[in-house]
């Protein structure tokens, strides 16, 4: 087995990756909601070696409520002869076994996992590294819709059917994807696991790396000397992080007022989209 150690410190694109993502009737074990269908894609994020997939509906025990039914179309009927969790499990266990875990929301995924070994008495699944997705493209790159189905259409990731476990598991992956390719510009290089999850922490509301970017950002107002920042693009195509040089004119954080070089007009930024602040190099780079 390989120990945490050893995949927090590879390349995160050439890390063992489990994506996992669960059907559910509701939205809180805690209220006694229950799995109904579970999914695992895995593959290494640069494309390299074997992807493996699986997939399972599960009998939550309980009859399926009519909203979960509506969002993922799983029917009781569809569920007759399906396994329980406890017969599902030690599939799961395998296809999660050292690898870095990625879900959209992870929270919510490792938290119906923990909740359904609980009921059942049974040790849960030990997980590797958990990379949240839905955290890396609001912490690390600011996107303020960070829904699934609002990053597929924002990275030019196909979604043929949202909201069934392995579709899901499949869309997540190629998200991830691409959002590293966004955090390998602004690192100069494909982070290590580590990295990328400290990184993430860092960059959150309170995090140090976030209360950094706004004091380089206040002095930049003070002083009106040129900086660099790497800067998420919202909209459009092409790489999701660019580097421009502003000089910054005047503040209402988050909303920072600042000459942008690369179009030659004042325009408005928005802090929480900014991964890093460097000083003014010598030319400006679309990246």
């Amino acid at each position: 087995m390989l120990e945490n150690t050893l995949l927090l410190d590879m390349p995160v694109d050439q890390a063992p990756t489990a994506v996992l993502d669960f059907e559910t009737t509701g939205l809180s074990p805690a209220s006694g909601d229950r799995v109904v269908e579970l999914a695992v894609y895995r593959h290494r994020p640069d494309g390299q070696g074997k992807r493996r997939t699986h997939k399972s509906l599960v009998d939550p025990g309980m009859p399926m409520p009519a909203l979960a039914e509506s969002i993922h179309h799983i029917s009781d009927a569809e569920l007759v002869g399906a396994p329980d969790f406890a017969a599902a499990l030690p599939a799961l266990r395998l296809m999660l076994q050292d690898a870095v875990l990625v879900a959209h929301n992870a929270r919510f995924d490792t938290g119906f996992l923990s909740a359904e070994c609980h009921r059942l008495g049974l040790e849960p699944p030990a997980l590797g590294p958990v990379v949240c997705t839905l955290d890396l493209a609001r912490q690390y790159f600011g996107f303020s819709k960070c829904t699934l189905e609002s990053l597929a259409i924002r990275t030019g990731v196909s979604q043929p059917k949202a909201h069934r476990a392995l579709d899901d598991a499949r869309v997540t992956f190629a998200v991830y994807q691409r959002l590293l390719q966004g955090v390998q510009l602004g690192f100069g290089r494909m982070p290590t696991v580590r990295e990328l999850i400290e990184t993430i922490d860092q960059l959150g509301k309170d995090g140090a790396a976030r209360k950094q970017i706004e004091r380089e950002i206040r002095a930049a107002a003070q002083t009106a000397a040129p900086i660099q920042v790497d800067y998420t693009a919202r909209h459009g195509e092409g790489p999701l992080t660019r580097r421009r040089t502003l000089t910054v004119r005047s503040l209402d954080l988050p909303h920072i007022e600042a000459y942008c070089h690369l179009r030659g007009e004042i325009r408005v930024f928005n802090l929480r989209r900014i991964q890093r602040v460097l000083p003014e190099g010598p030319a400006e780079a679309a990246r």
